[in-house]
């Protein structure tokens, strides 16, 4: 008699995680795992409470993965370098940005200026450059500088994981750097501005 084979709980997770990256959110059911495993429907149903317990451990890792490139060195930068991987992660994981940001995002954050929102640039430098992705709109709410930047960083990552523009490394990193400088800049005229109208008062 020919044993039946074992799927644990952490190689359905992986299946799940494995067909997200590969063909998008919409592809995973509990029947596509199961054919990714070359397996009835059964041990997907015993192992997991719901498909929404899968969507969680995908979810937990594929922003550990974005987390994984927004920690690398691509300038010395810290900030630089956390938005610089977050595009290069839209780039090489089209899939995976799209069901963090388009097919399953998470609820929207707090608005301008609301109570609770995350923080400022100050604080994404004291964690690495890399925030929580629940909290990422609500540290860029809190910040308007901050606020700029992101818009512009997601604004790219979505057209090149979309591949409305297909761009290499070092020109995504040259173009948020100057974006970056720019923003600086605007927030440093815009704070000058502010200081001589209290005096002219």
């Amino acid at each position: 008699m020919t044993q039946r084979p074992t799927f644990t709980r952490e190689m359905i997770i992986q299946a799940a995680f494995a067909l997200t990256r590969e063909q998008g959110w919409a592809s995973v059911t509990a029947r596509s795992i199961a054919q990714k495993l070359g397996s009835s429907t059964m041990p997907v149903y015993s192992s997991l409470k719901s498909m929404d317990e899968v969507e969680r451990e995908v979810r937990k890792m594929a922003e550990e993965l974005m987390h994984d490139f927004q920690r690398r060195s691509f300038s010395g930068e810290t900030l630089i370098d956390s938005a610089i991987g977050y595009v290069v992660f839209a780039r090489d994981e089209p899939a995976l940005f799209r069901f963090l940001y388009v097919e399953r995002p998470l609820t929207q954050a707090p608005k301008e200026g609301a109570s609770g929102a995350a923080g400022s640039a100050a604080d994404v430098q004291a964690v690495g450059g890399v925030v929580d992705l629940a909290d990422q709109a609500a540290t860029a709410l809190g910040d308007p500088s901050v606020l700029q930047n992101w818009a512009f960083v997601h604004g790219l990552a979505s057209l090149i994981s979309s591949k409305v523009i297909d761009l290499p490394t070092e020109r995504i990193s040259s173009l948020l750097t100057e974006a970056g400088t720019a923003f600086y800049l605007l927030a440093e005229m815009q704070r000058n501005a502010g200081k001589k109208g209290v005096q002219h008062e």
